[in-house]
């Protein structure tokens, strides 16, 4: 009983692998160009003394976002070479140069130091 249990587990994997390897090399045989060419991603992390900045405004080329509570972001941006600036609630602000290649996810982390998080309460 185990082993037709195995052989039937056995057969849906390759069943499986050979319905994905097909549908692979069929866009490809349809005159797309492999891998795509649409553009990649580019997510940007904004820290400052190793905490997450929330509302840093991240722009890449043309595209851009505002950073989350994970100090995160993510733009879809075409191939090529690609400026990433930041921005914080504090006026502070980088840039980075990057790559994106096709179908590729670059990410970019700026870490603004204590800058990023000014001092607070009365002195």
């Amino acid at each position: 009983m185990l082993s037709k249990m195995k052989f039937a587990f056995v057969s849906l994997i390759a069943a499986g692998l050979i319905f994905c390897l097909s549908n692979v090399s069929s866009a490809y045989d349809r005159g797309g160009e492999w891998p795509p060419t649409q553009g990649g991603t580019v997510i940007v992390m904004v820290t400052a003394m190793g905490a997450p900045i929330k509302g840093a405004e991240v722009s890449v080329g043309d595209n851009s976002g505002t950073t989350g509570y994970s100090g995160n972001t993510i733009l879809s941006v075409d191939n090529g070479f690609h400026t990433v600036t930041v921005a914080d609630h504090h006026d502070n602000t980088a840039t980075k140069q990057v790559r994106v290649k096709a179908g590729e996810i670059v990410q970019v982390t700026f870490e603004l130091g204590a800058a990023g998080r000014p001092a607070t309460g009365s002195h």
